[in-house]
């Protein structure tokens, strides 16, 4: 059956194919990775007198960030803020006579609470003068690991060595973490973990007896009332919890 002058009129105008046609539609109908740009994950051992000081610096940083945490456990007590809730009720009695005093009660009201947040950052201002004098001595003796994420540390922990107990005449060593910090935009994506799964994997590499927090760790300061270091204390002791757990599961697997 011969083809309509029609289609061979219009087959015929569009001309041959490119000779670069097939090279695009390959390439195109790749897709391209969804990794493609995003840097290096790495934890190693901080070899640099740079990148452990960064570590320090990052350190310094999380012990500062604790002030915050310390401002919000003050200002949302429920003590707190039943007691702040009860002086404005009385000082709103006094001053409130008529409705012309709803302006100087307004007034009144938010003096009084910018006055109750001086209070609070006074109170939990001694968090910045600990953060400041973090000192390099805490880096003696110690492995110091970092997270990179492409050229920034992003997380970090330090890994002090003491004296255990000697077995025959084989000395041993127990690990304590000193300091342990994850930058703030990265925190909840389990960068914190796999930070403390490292730290166990080199204390179980140098064949130490245990690994736990020193009990001078850089976040072992308080400076509120022990009343108010509930949240601190639940924080550490989970994270000692966590610790435990990956040194007796790492055990576990060694003996099998």
């Amino acid at each position: 059956m011969s083809t309509p002058p029609s289609m061979r009129a219009s087959a015929s105008s569009i001309g041959p194919p490119s000779p670069l046609q097939n090279a695009i539609d390959s390439t195109s109908d790749v897709p391209e990775s969804p990794l493609a740009g995003v840097p290096d994950l790495k934890t190693y051992l901080a070899e640099t007198e740079e990148e452990k000081l960064a570590a320090l610096k990052l350190v310094a940083d999380g012990i500062a960030q604790m002030r915050q945490t310390a401002n919000r456990i003050l200002m949302y007590n429920p003590y707190n803020l039943a007691a702040f809730l009860a002086f404005l009720a009385v000082v709103s009695n006094y001053l409130f006579k008529t409705r012309s005093d709803i302006g100087i009660l307004f007034t009144t009201s938010a003096g009084l609470l910018m006055a109750a947040m001086v209070t609070v950052r006074r109170f939990t201002n001694p968090y910045i003068t600990i953060a400041e004098e973090v000192h390099i001595s805490l880096l003696d003796d110690a492995d110091v690991l970092v997270t990179k994420f492409g050229e920034e540390i992003i997380g970090t922990i330090i890994v002090g060595w003491v004296d255990g107990e000697t077995k025959g005449k084989k000395r041993k060593w127990r690990a304590e973490i000193r300091g342990w910090a994850v930058r703030l935009r990265y925190r909840g994506k389990g960068e914190g973990m796999a930070l403390l799964t490292e730290a166990v994997n080199l204390a179980k590499k140098k064949d130490a007896d245990g690994i736990e927090f020193a009990p001078d760790h850089a976040y072992s300061k308080r400076v509120l009332w022990d009343f108010y270091n509930g949240p601190f204390d639940k924080k550490e002791k989970k994270a000692e919890s966590k610790l435990q757990a990956l040194w007796g599961n790492n055990t576990k697997s060694k003996k099998r």
